[in-house]
């Protein structure tokens, strides 16, 4: 037995040291473990219809996300499993508790959803747009109507009151030294001279009619040329009002929809944007009931995605409903994922890969009619 000055004894903190390098390693092999199991797990992917970025035709998704989705998918080597849901809110809700780990539709990149979760670099430029009930009806009899308006009135009006004052200051002037073009008396002279004023207006002369005394001529010179700017002002608005009154839309932009009820998607970034400005908001879950809200009278215009709203349009070209004023609130799409997701760097990449290759502007040419800008 080795003595206590001399001899050696065992380390007591050996065997500790020795196991806890052993729990270390475990844990260490452990985290590997799970995140090797998770990047081999299927991706969960939760999917809000809203064509034509992501719809169901004969139980099949397809549309412009679902198809970049795939692409992305298949660069990173990730299998996905898909989930629909009815509205914009449960996807971002299923996202940000963490029970989807991407999030596909026209998911709009928000300040307020950029604090809840991470995004995609955007992949698609968008902006909010207003769709209205066309004001009238197209044809022959709608275009002979809109000329009973008051402009119209007004500009007939201003134009029989020039050729009166004209026809009657050209008459007094010329009268006494030109009788044989326009004669004295009252009632021919005038007429004679009407005559004159009407055809002048209409061909720029008169052949067996002219002034000839430096009065009248000047009269006739100042006809002549406001003549000009008189026909093409009268043309300007009969067409104006023939155009405005039978093709365009009962409102001309959002400021047209202040103080009445506006239609929106439940849950979208607009309905965010009109209660914050302070519009009458309604909600609805799709933009088919939302256009047959609008053209119910139940609302007087629906404020959405320009592009969903586009493509509404032309799957519906019976409906009486066209989009009006310029695209506002400009936005941008991209594919939403948990807080500090592992696959945001993969996605990116795929998804840069995918830009600089032209694989997004082929599939914007296939699902629009021109390719939007990038």
């Amino acid at each position: 037995m080795p003595s206590r000055r001399g001899g050696k004894l065992p380390k007591p903190c050996a065997a500790k040291s020795d196991f806890m390098n052993i729990r270390i390693a475990a844990f260490l092999l452990a985290v590997f473990l799970v995140h090797a199991s998770a990047f081999a797990e299927k991706v969960r992917v939760v999917v809000k219809p809203a064509e034509p970025f992501a719809f169901e035709e004969n139980g099949v998704l397809k549309g412009y996300s679902v198809d970049l989705w795939k692409k992305i998918a298949v660069a990173s080597g990730l299998e996905f499993e898909t989930r629909v849901v009815d509205t914009v809110p449960e996807l971002l809700e299923a996202v940000q508790s963490g029970a989807a780990d991407v999030g596909i539709g026209a998911i709009s990149i928000t300040p307020d959803r950029e604090k809840m979760m991470d995004f995609s670099h955007p992949f698609f430029k968008s902006g909010l747009q207003v769709m209205a009930r066309s004001k009238g009806e197209a044809g022959a009899f709608s275009a002979f109507r809109a000329l009973f308006t008051r402009n119209v009135a007004e500009v007939v009006l201003v134009l029989l009151l020039a050729v009166f004052l004209i026809s009657h200051i050209l008459w007094i002037v010329e009268r006494k030294i030109n009788p044989e073009s326009f004669p004295e008396g009252y009632v021919r002279g005038v007429w004679e001279s009407t005559w004159w004023s009407i055809a002048t207006l209409i061909s720029g002369g008169c052949e067996n009619k002219a002034p000839v005394g430096v009065a009248g001529r000047l009269v006739a010179v100042v006809w002549m040329l406001g003549g000009i700017g008189l026909t093409s002002y009268i043309t300007a608005t009969l067409a104006s009002a023939m155009t405005v009154n039978t093709l365009t839309a009962e409102v001309s932009g959002l400021n047209d929809l202040r103080g009445t009820r506006v239609g929106t998607i439940t849950g979208s970034s607009a309905q965010s944007l009109l209660e914050r400005s302070g519009f009458n908001v309604t909600g609805y879950d799709s933009i088919t009931a939302a256009a047959a809200a609008l053209e119910e009278g139940e609302v007087k215009g629906v404020v959405y995605d320009s592009p969903l709203l586009r493509y509404y349009l032309s799957e519906n070209p019976a409906a009486k409903l066209s989009l009006v004023g310029p695209l506002f609130d400009l936005q941008d799409y991209g594919f939403p994922m948990p807080l500090g997701s592992p696959l945001r760097k993969q996605i990116n990449s795929a998804l840069l890969d995918l830009q600089v290759g032209g694989a997004t502007g082929k599939l914007e040419t296939d699902w629009f009619e021109e390719p939007a800008a990038n």
